[in-house]
C-alpha cells in the first residue's frame, strides 16, 4: 500500500447532519464507481466510518472523521494503482462533498456539476 491521501472537507452543516448525509449517501456509491465496484462501510463509531472499496480485483480503503465543521478523510490506494492515486480520491472527495451539499445543489457522485 501507498502512504495514505489526507484532506478536509469543509462543510456548515454541524456533526449530526453531515452523519446523516454521509450514510444516506454511502450505499449510492457503487453505482458511480467505473466500471462497477462495490463498497462496504463500517462505522468505528457514531463520527468515524472506514469504506472499503472494491473494483476490477483492487481495494482501495478511506476512513472518513465527521467532524462539527469539516469531515477529515485519508485514502490509500494498493501499490497497483498508485498511478491513480489522485484521480482515486479525487472521486472520494468529490462524492463527500457532493453529499454533504444541500440538497438541491446535490448532484450524483459520478455526474459532472
Amino acid at each position: 500500500m501507498a502512504s495514505p491521501l489526507q484532506f478536509d472537507i469543509p462543510h456548515q452543516l454541524g456533526k449530526d447532519e453531515a452523519r446523516r448525509r454521509i450514510q444516506a449517501g454511502i450505499p449510492k456509491l457503487e453505482r458511480h464507481i467505473p466500471g462497477g465496484g462495490q463498497v462496504d462501510a463500517t462505522w468505528l463509531d457514531e463520527d468515524r466510518v472506514k469504506l472499503a472499496i472494491t473494483a476490477m480485483g483492487q481495494k482501495v480503503s478511506a476512513d472518513l472523521q465527521i467532524e462539527e465543521t469539516s469531515v477529515k478523510a485519508s485514502v490509500t490506494v494498493p501499490l497497483m494503482l498508485s498511478m491513480m492515486a489522485g484521480a482515486i480520491s479525487g472521486f472520494v472527495k468529490t462524492s463527500a462533498e457532493k453529499m454533504l451539499a444541500a440538497p438541491s445543489d446535490s448532484v450524483s457522485p459520478g455526474s459532472k456539476a
